[in-house]
């Protein structure tokens, strides 16, 4: 029987994954609760309802999680969503380079090293 070595930058991207699902269900349950910090932004987004977009962040923000444990345990399927989201994420960000610089530079370099450790293993996620 044969062990597989893991890498630890596919734990990275797991961990990286699992700490943006978790962020992102922490913003969507505080818009959730409306009170009155969210009350503020609403209007700043011209009358988005806040509440709605507080569902849309806590959906996302579990199945981000879900994809970070699929990802810690080398599925494929995981792998897959792993590089969408950081993909998407990625291409965002440049949205944001001309108002955020620092911000969209960050968050570019982090989801380039994600795409990265989720393909440079690729071994890792093969069925046995």
């Amino acid at each position: 029987m044969e062990t597989m070595r893991k890498s630890g930058w596919v734990t990275f991207a797991a961990i990286l994954a699992g700490i943006v699902g978790v962020y992102n269900i922490l913003s969507g349950i505080a818009a959730i609760a409306e009170d009155d910090q969210t009350e503020r932004i609403g209007e700043v987004l011209y009358g988005v309802d806040i509440s709605a977009w507080g569902w849309f962040w806590l959906i996302l923000g579990i199945v981000q999680f879900v994809t970070a444990l699929l990802i810690y345990a080398r599925n494929p399927v995981g792998q897959m969503l792993g590089l969408l989201w950081a993909f998407i994420g990625a291409s965002l960000s440049v949205f944001l380079i001309f108002v955020e610089p620092f911000w969209a530079l960050g968050v570019l370099g982090i989801n380039i090293l994600v795409i990265w450790a989720l393909t440079s293993a690729t071994e890792e996620f093969e069925e046995s």
